[in-house]
């Protein structure tokens, strides 16, 4: 996925910062536009955070998931701060740890000021928190926060899977960019390993597991597994990624 005009992407934060009453939210915008323009980010960039952003006023808007003002803007949030900092280099889990440092570092900043941020904290740190592993924890640590609104936020990460099949092959191709130090055939080894972790599951998207929306996610869910599927069979014969 190719990068989005900057200035559009630092607007657009800007803009959502405004509309939760951060004083000067244009300041804050320039450290968000800077992580999500790094030009080591294939995948991981403006572009993945727009497609989410995009496709939860999408749901909003049809009806598809139903949300509090403040559920919203615990996932939009999350949507900005999730991959706020990603090195493929690292160390397992590290990239979703920094993320929430660096999010609790900014709402101290803005709390120096303002108070205004305080209700997110926690909740937006748990929602980053469950993207490690992808799954809704056991323990709710945050009485505030649903089942329905983490499977979603979770889903609305994983969205791309069940995307049309050249967006799919783009985003495959994009993930391997960012592992391209990693030698090819351990890189399709692994990548392989981690696709049928996905097909493994009972159901890909959590939302599909949530009665009454079991109908509403079954095309998600059949497309994604087409995609995986077809990724998978084209890593294992090496025709995948395009070098």
């Amino acid at each position: 996925m190719s990068l989005l005009p900057q200035h559009a992407f630092r607007t657009r934060y800007s803009e959502f910062l405004n509309s939760c009453g951060v004083p000067g939210s244009l300041e804050y915008s320039e450290a968000m536009e800077q992580a999500y323009t790094d030009p080591s980010r294939a995948y991981h960039n403006n572009t993945h955070i727009t497609f989410m952003l995009d496709k939860l006023a999408g749901d909003i808007s049809s009806g598809q998931i139903i949300l509090t003002d403040w559920e919203q803007k615990c996932v939009t949030f999350a949507i900005y701060w999730h991959d706020f900092v990603y090195d493929s280099q690292t160390q397992a889990n590290d990239n979703e740890r920094q993320s929430i440092i660096e999010w609790k570092y900014f709402v101290d900043q803005v709390s120096r000021i303002s108070p205004i941020l305080q209700t997110y904290l926690q909740p937006v740190s748990i929602l980053i928190d469950c993207t490690i592993k992808h799954a809704v924890p056991d323990i709710m640590e945050s009485p505030l926060l649903s089942t329905n609104v983490i499977s979603y936020f979770l889903d609305l990460d994983l969205a791309i899977l069940a995307s049309e099949r050249d967006v799919y092959s783009t985003y495959a191709n994009n993930i391997r960019k960012e592992y391209r130090s990693y030698p090819l055939q351990d890189y399709r080894n692994k990548r392989a390993e981690v696709l049928k972790g996905f097909l493994d599951r009972e159901k890909i998207f959590l939302m599909s597991r949530i009665e009454g929306k079991e109908d509403s996610m079954r095309g998600m869910e059949e497309k994604a597994r087409e995609n995986v599927g077809w990724e998978v069979g084209e890593l294992e014969a090496g025709r995948m990624p395009e070098e």
